[in-house]
């Protein structure tokens, strides 16, 4: 009975969560009816599932256009549970932060390939998603998608997402089950992982080899191996354990060669998955090629390795990385000792000249002395003459959890990040991670990262001249929220007087309810418009 009603209680607050989203995604878009019977061998065959690592969509959301919106998605059990991530970072129209649950897209896809549910196993964001998808299924019916943020961390969600993939794998009603993290290789593979304890009987070694290779070679930090203990101590429930035969029929097997080329590192992982390498991880700019004797590139800024560099330079200001020139063995070491260095050093004046601090960097030649290939092959030696990144110096994303949420925080104003002269008369840019409680207009934290970086902003640009807007949402009285937003706006301008900006630079207006950005029959978007903007009225 006790049991009964913990998960009673559990139900109504996972209903109530969905509740106060209160936005259900409908679809009413036509397809083409597939088949009566959404079986597992019908999924199977459908996605070619021919073993666990079968990447439906590849890490760039592609291969599937029936999947579109999620990435990396690979099957747990046939036509029963499937992992992966969403795909933000990489989408082709609407791009954003990697750190957010699915597209819509991906939502509606799923609901019309036949999902019964789909699992965020993140918090950062949630409240932006929406809480169910209607849509018409290739079956030919109706079919709802519940879209849920369960914690993976969390025993009792745990427990209810065994639960639910076991009601998928033994009631014919009910669709499949998408677990999906950010980039489906950590968190949606812890999940993986005790699935397959739980319905495959993997062993403890069995499991925690697979969350390593499907990590895609993101796997590399001490901080990882509690998540392998974490694994090895999860006990399959008895009350949801398959006969030998069903687990048969429905565990994909691993495959029979694994592809080491996909198990690496690559800079791109420093811009999305910065916690999972570790300091003085060496990472090849494999995009990044010298010619013999050559110690500058065509073309640096359309080149993708190195804008990934100045994209995670710039978005973690505290990275620090030590840029290496190699060559290969041809010719005199003494010469490749300083083509080498030339070489580290170009790449080191490229993201210099595109605003990267010089705290962030060193460079250094090490001529041949390092190869990562084999000199006896021309493709050897072609390879050779490259750049490394190796990383000095980055942030604690914390040791006992997959991520911590909170350490995504963009540590940078936008507008900070921006070269001066591109910046026009009339441009407006919202301080993203500085907001007001309802109501109020006092600022809560003087030490809020984007206060901070605007005051740096400012000194910076001793030419500028701004407006500040005060906004609400529109909650209330109009009369009320146009004194509100007033008093917001002159509470950033008395922030800036204090940190010694001159007066004669700054305006303030408050703008009440107008001009809202985001919806205000929700909360993440009343939310939202309680803001302040930026705007840029003199150079």
């Amino acid at each position: 009975m006790q049991k009964k009603h913990f998960l009673f209680l559990l139900f109504i607050s996972i209903s109530l969560a969905n509740f106060s989203q209160g936005n259900t995604l409908i679809s009413n878009d036509s397809v083409v009816k597939e088949n009566d019977s959404l079986s597992p061998n019908f999924y199977k065959n459908r996605y070619n599932e021919t073993d666990l690592l079968k990447k439906i969509t590849d890490n760039y959301g592609n291969n599937e256009d029936k999947l579109y919106g999620t990435r990396n998605l690979r099957p747990i059990l046939h036509g029963i549970a499937y992992r992966g991530g969403g795909n933000n970072y990489y989408h082709k129209t609407d791009k954003r932060k990697n750190q957010n649950p699915l597209p819509d897209d991906g939502l509606i896809n799923l609901c019309k390939e036949g999902f019964s549910k789909s699992i965020y196993l993140y918090q950062r964001n949630f409240d932006s998603a929406y809480s169910a998808v209607n849509c018409n299924c290739i079956d030919g019916e109706k079919n709802n998608v519940e879209y849920l943020q369960l914690d993976y961390f969390d025993n009792t969600h745990v427990y209810e997402m065994v639960k639910m993939v076991y009601e998928s794998a033994t009631q014919e009603s009910v669709g499949p089950v998408y677990l999906h993290c950010w980039n489906g290789w950590h968190a949606s593979g812890y999940i993986s992982a005790i699935l397959l304890k739980q319905f495959c009987g993997y062993t403890n070694l069995q499991a925690t080899s697979y969350w390593d290779i499907a990590t895609d070679g993101a796997n590399q930090s001490p901080r990882y191996r509690t998540i392998r203990d974490q694994i090895n101590d999860f006990v399959p429930i008895e009350e949801f354990k398959l006969s030998d035969k069903m687990g048969n029929s429905i565990c994909p097997p691993m495959p029979k060669i694994l592809d080491s080329s996909i198990i690496h590192l690559e800079i791109e992982h420093l811009v999305i998955v910065p916690e999972a390498i570790p300091v003085n991880y060496r990472l090849i700019l494999y995009d990044v090629s010298f010619a013999p004797g050559r110690t500058s590139i065509a073309n640096p800024s359309s080149n993708q390795d190195l804008n990934y560099l100045y994209e995670a330079l710039t978005k973690y200001p505290d990275l620090k990385v030590e840029i290496g020139g190699h060559t290969d063995r041809s010719g005199n070491e003494t010469k490749n000792e300083t083509l080498s260095t030339q070489r580290a050093k170009f790449v080191y004046n490229h993201m210099i000249s595109k605003g990267v601090s010089a705290s962030q960097m060193t460079y250094k030649g090490f001529g041949s002395s390092h190869p990562a290939f084999s000199n006896k092959y021309k493709s050897g030696r072609e390879s050779n003459r490259r750049i490394e990144v190796r990383i000095t110096q980055k942030r604690d994303f914390g040791n006992n959890s997959l991520v911590d949420e909170s350490a995504y925080e963009e540590e940078l104003l936008y507008l900070k990040s921006i070269n001066s002269s591109s910046i026009t008369i009339g441009n407006s840019y919202i301080l993203d991670n500085f907001s007001f409680a309802s109501g109020k207009s006092n600022i809560a934290d003087s030490n809020n990262i984007d206060l901070i970086a605007l005051v740096g902003f400012m000194n910076n640009n001793p030419k500028i001249y701004i407006e500040i807007g005060g906004y609400t949402d529109n909650s209330g009285i109009k009369e009320n929220n146009d004194t509100i937003s007033q008093l917001r706006a002159q509470s950033v301008y008395n922030y800036l007087l204090n940190n010694e900006i001159a007066e004669e630079r700054l305006t303030h207006v408050g703008y009440g309810e107008k001009r809202p950005i985001s919806p205000n029959h929700q909360k993440w978007g009343r939310d939202k418009n309680r803001r302040i903007e930026i705007k840029i009225i003199s150079l």
